[in-house]
């Protein structure tokens, strides 16, 4: 091969590397929004799960600092600013059963009661008393 044949190998050899290393031309955050919106599509929202007012308004006495739908629209979870201790668990009882008599709506068959730790303080589950520490 002349070294003109190499010349020419070697310009499409860089192109291609070239090419490669910044994505044929498309721009990477475009591919990432692409994906995080692909994601978030997927992911189910508290509005298409339950209705989250609803249940904050059963337990607005309690100190619940938010709550939140989690698998696929199956489980209401509900944080607290309560101590992983006997008095914490029995308010998170008191709360789980005051949720438990508006939650149960669509696909929601479970609540989980958090204490501000992230420990599940109470469960309840659809068709039985809530339990707890």
């Amino acid at each position: 091969m002349t070294s003109a044949g190499f010349g020419a190998l070697r310009q499409i050899a860089v192109c291609a590397v070239v090419c490669v290393a910044v994505g044929c031309g498309s721009d990477s955050s475009d591919a990432v929004t692409t994906a995080e919106t692909s994601a978030a599509a997927i992911r189910p929202t508290d509005e298409a799960c339950g209705d989250t007012d609803r249940i904050e308004d059963a337990v607005s006495e309690f100190g619940v600092t938010g709550i939140s739908i989690a698998g696929q629209c199956t489980t209401v979870v509900i944080a607290t600013t309560l101590a992983d201790d006997s008095s914490g668990a029995d308010t998170a009882h008191r709360i789980c059963r005051a949720a438990a008599a508006v939650a149960y709506t669509n696909d929601i068959t479970s609540i989980s009661v958090t204490a501000a730790d992230g420990s599940e303080l109470s469960v309840g589950i659809e068709g039985a008393s809530c339990i707890g520490d």
